[in-house]
């Protein structure tokens, strides 16, 4: 099951930005590392080993220009900010 679906299933009320027509800036970047724990947290798993030898602040600018490097989806439940949609991030979301 996609985010999409789930979310829908709990008839949360999401809003969708498409990254890829509006990235995010540099602030943004930086805002949602510290609320994940750091930069690397942001960065999609496929992605990982190619960005490993950046330093944070070269990777925050690999983030803006390439919006395909994040990880997603994000879902920000206004308490919590989950990236990815997995097994534990469902468990995150389930009482919403």
């Amino acid at each position: 099951m996609k985010a999409r679906e789930f979310l829908a299933q709990k008839k949360a009320n999401a809003t969708e930005r498409d990254l890829m027509k509006q990235p995010l800036n540099e602030a943004e970047v930086k805002a949602l590392a510290k609320r994940l724990g750091g930069i690397r947290e942001l960065v999609a798993p496929k992605r990982r080993v190619e960005t490993e030898s950046l330093t944070d602040a070269q990777l925050v600018k690999k983030l803006v220009e390439e919006p395909n490097y994040v990880r997603r989806p994000m879902i920000d439940t206004g308490s919590d900010l989950i990236a990815g949609f997995t097994a534990d991030s469902r468990e995150r979301l389930k009482d919403l």
